[in-house]
């Protein structure tokens, strides 16, 4: 077993000043989504990639939907604002997100306070509005 001192190769979650020393990532780690809880429709001042391990959902980029599935990539460039919308099969997933480019700000994004505070999430029998 590893101590707390010698993990520094090996991490759950990179975040803020919870990284390696070396580590230039702004953030990875795993995620787990379920319908019916909240997700909140964000952007980044940095690119982020989801790889999906396991499940089925409907996600949206911008304006763009898209259904993703095991084995998917999404990637979403920096600025543009992407979320989960719909829960076919739960989801299971690791994200990484690259460096801020200068001046920019890390985490969740927000264009108003009413994305800031999530939405639910719908399950495989509920209907999307267009």
């Amino acid at each position: 077993m590893l101590s707390a001192d010698s993990r520094r190769n090996v991490w759950k979650r990179i975040e803020g000043d919870e990284r390696p020393a070396w580590s230039d990532v702004t953030s990875t780690g795993t995620f787990r989504i379920v319908a019916g809880q909240t997700f909140d429709r964000h952007f980044h001042d940095c690119d982020e990639y989801w790889f999906i391990a396991d499940g089925r959902a409907v996600i949206e980029i911008d304006e763009e939907r898209y259904t993703v599935e095991a084995g998917d990539i999404v990637c979403t460039e920096i600025g543009r604002e992407h979320d989960f919308l719909q829960v076919l099969e739960p989801i299971r997933g690791f994200w990484f997100e690259t460096v801020i480019k200068a001046g920019g700000r890390a985490g969740h994004l927000h264009r108003s306070p009413e994305r800031a505070g999530g939405h639910r999430v719908l399950g495989p029998d509920e209907t999307l509005a267009s």
